[in-house]
């Protein structure tokens, strides 16, 4: 009774059975490393690092590097250490210059999810938010305040790389399940709703999801049924999730901005893919991006 209590109180993975059962044909596996490769040929670089075309670096910690270190690709894994000042302050992209709005909950998401791989000075940019109790100083809005489901995020990683949390991130916890699944209801479709979706996959990749947070993840992807990136937290590398993201995979577009995956499908966002975004779907499904030659235009910053 006493543990069945405490499981109930923690919101905790206690008893909860991964519910994915993916199967992938070996025939999708080959369609899949055909279009990495063939999106390989375009996929922007700003200088050394994957980016949007022209260095449109804005987003790229929570798009972009963060995603693609998640999954081992090195040149992403190492924009991720570049995106650190030496105080621990995590920014957007290596070496910006930004005075004001230098990083958000979103960018503090995608650094998260780059620890996935391995430590990339999380310790660095744990000790800067616990200093100032904040993830940047210089906001204009409130996209800098650490929320519950933050501080319960900040506490899975940090358990995940083989540290202690403290009070602070096991307090917090009690509250991630229930805020995290009001959000998959209300929250509008697109960006807000993604947010959701890259929780409820961090606490699954730490080892902390619970049958809340799964089921989060389910509400959003019945909310946009046509994202392969929610279709893929939820059911895993499956086949029907495969399939999915083959059918609105893009062809080599002429602008080259988007982070797809993250937008309303409604928007048909893929029409302008950086190209990236299906290249990290790839990885989830089993291609090894480091393994593919890349020969799309190199751009330089100003």
């Amino acid at each position: 009774m006493k543990y069945t209590f405490l499981c109930a109180v923690l919101l905790s993975s206690c008893g909860f059975s991964d519910p994915r059962t993916p199967s992938l044909s070996e025939n999708s596996k080959l369609h899949i490393l055909l279009r990495a490769q063939q999106t390989a040929n375009w996929a922007p670089w700003c200088e050394d690092y994957p980016s949007k075309a022209n260095c449109n670096t804005g987003d790229l910690t929570a798009e972009v590097s963060g995603h693609l270190c998640a999954v081992g690709f090195a040149p992403s894994c190492d924009a991720v250490r570049r995106s650190v000042r030496d105080n621990g302050q995590l920014l957007r992209a290596p070496n910006r210059t930004d005075t004001s709005n230098t990083a958000s909950r979103d960018q503090l998401f995608g650094f998260m999810a780059a620890q996935l791989s391995g430590e990339h000075r999380w310790l660095d940019v744990k000790r800067f938010i616990k200093r100032h109790g904040k993830i940047c100083l210089d906001a204009t809005d409130t996209r800098c305040e650490l929320t519950p489901v933050t501080w319960s995020l900040i506490g899975w990683t940090h358990k995940h790389l083989g540290y202690d949390r403290d009070v602070s991130m096991l307090l917090n916890a009690l509250a991630f399940d229930q805020t995290l699944f009001t959000q998959s209801v209300g929250v509008p479709t697109g960006y807000q709703l993604n947010l959701v979706v890259e929780a409820s996959y961090l606490a699954w990749k730490t080892g902390n999801e619970s049958r809340m947070s799964y089921e989060t993840a389910r509400n959003a992807y019945l909310r946009q049924p046509f994202n392969p990136w929610f279709c893929y937290v939820v059911k895993g590398a499956d086949e029907e999730c495969a399939r999915l993201a083959l059918s609105l995979w893009p062809e080599e577009p002429e602008v080259k901005d988007q982070w797809s995956i993250a937008r309303d499908t409604n928007d048909h966002a893929w029409s302008k893919s950086m190209g990236w975004e299906w290249l990290f779907l790839s990885a989830l499904f089993g291609t090894d991006l480091n393994l593919l030659h890349y020969t799309g235009t190199i751009y330089t910053k100003d």
